[in-house]
């Protein structure tokens, strides 16, 4: 069986199939028209109230070490392939992301002034908040001191995330950009949050090697306070036996000197453990550089109330337009039903 071709779309039957509702819509052409300046003048007066934007866009590099003995694969393959991210720079990345870390941020301080707060009382000072109200935030604050002032931090994290972004490009560097409407708060923001999790991935990635270091540093401090009191022990001995004749005498001595020689040399181990410790930590210290800062001005996008107010004015038209259509159609195609019923019941 043949299916019909597919008859192409033809303006003139479309033009001619709506001609009778023209007229019909010219007799209350006021109700489209209406609507298309209510929508026009009221989105006008919205975007005429809204603030212009800023964008601004850090770019840093990261040395890209091997994790787990394994070269970091290709984020883009990995995601592909369904494997997790093994990449130092996916995981800078995933951090910026972190509502913990970007409440660090927030807490971090600037000056205002010649005085030191953290960046959030900057968000509250615009919105008429002092530092005589209880929200206004110390400088020592910490997560946890007080429930309302963690969850207005969780807020505008939440609200900061809407419009942040992290990426990696093709060579390699990493980027963070974000948008707000205080230039301002746009530029500290992404300089602090760089600092915030570039000192937690520096902290945990030498966590391990820093323990290793304390607890060398901890061993060579025990054994030079051990040889220290031997030698003490040993000067003390030979005082006390100046002049002796019996060789009995000496063997105390002796067991002493036997001792500090194997205190020495362990203590000689301890320093070297704690020299091959510090070049260690220095080789896992990872390497963080800013290679393209944030400079006033910032890229702004201003509001564009006239622009926004005709195309919605053109949309209320439609829409007006449509609201008309529909209904003489539908009052159309109720009368035929009601016909149709007539002739069943006749």
């Amino acid at each position: 069986m043949n299916t019909p071709a597919k008859q192409p779309f033809n303006l003139f039957s479309f033009l001619q199939l709506i001609k009778p509702y023209w007229r019909k819509l010219s007799r209350i052409w006021y109700v489209p028209i209406s609507m298309a300046l209510i929508l026009g003048l009221y989105s006008w007066y919205k975007e005429r109230k809204n603030s212009p934007y800023f964008s601004a866009q850090i770019t840093y590099m990261l040395e890209d070490e091997i994790l787990n003995g394994a070269p970091a694969s290709n984020p883009l393959m990995a995601a592909i392939t369904g494997q997790p991210p093994t990449s130092n720079k996916a995981i800078m990345n995933d951090l910026a992301f972190s509502n913990l870390l970007i409440e660090y941020t927030l807490l971090r301080n600037i000056s205002d002034n010649g005085k030191h707060t953290p960046l959030i009382n900057h968000l509250l000072k615009k919105q008429g908040v002092d530092s005589t109200n209880p929200a206004w935030f110390s400088s020592g604050y910490q997560i946890g001191d007080n429930a309302s002032k963690d969850e207005m931090l969780r807020s505008y994290s939440n609200g900061i995330k809407r419009t942040f972004k992290a990426s990696s490009r093709e060579s390699g560097l990493l980027t963070m950009s974000f948008s707000y409407a205080d230039a301002f708060f746009c530029k500290r923001f992404l300089e602090l949050h760089l600092h915030t999790i570039s000192d937690f991935y520096i902290d945990k990635r030498m966590d391990r090697a820093n323990m290793i270091i304390r607890a060398t540093l901890r061993r060579r401090d025990s054994l030079l306070a051990a040889l220290q009191g031997k030698e003490y022990t040993s000067a003390s001995m030979q005082d006390q036996g100046f002049g002796t004749v019996m060789r009995r005498a000496n063997v105390p001595q002796t067991q002493l000197q036997r001792d500090i020689t194997m205190l020495n040399a362990q203590y000689a181990e301890s320093l070297a453990a704690l020299n091959a410790a510090k070049m260690e930590l220095e080789k896992k210290r990872p390497f963080i550089a800013v290679v393209d800062d944030i400079r006033f001005p910032l890229e702004a996008t201003y509001p564009a109330p006239y622009k926004k107010g005709a195309v919605f004015g053109f949309v209320g038209l439609i829409l007006g337009i449509a609201i008309v259509v529909g209904f003489h159609l539908a009052k159309e195609l109720l009368m035929k039903q009601k016909q149709a019923f007539r002739k069943m019941n006749a």
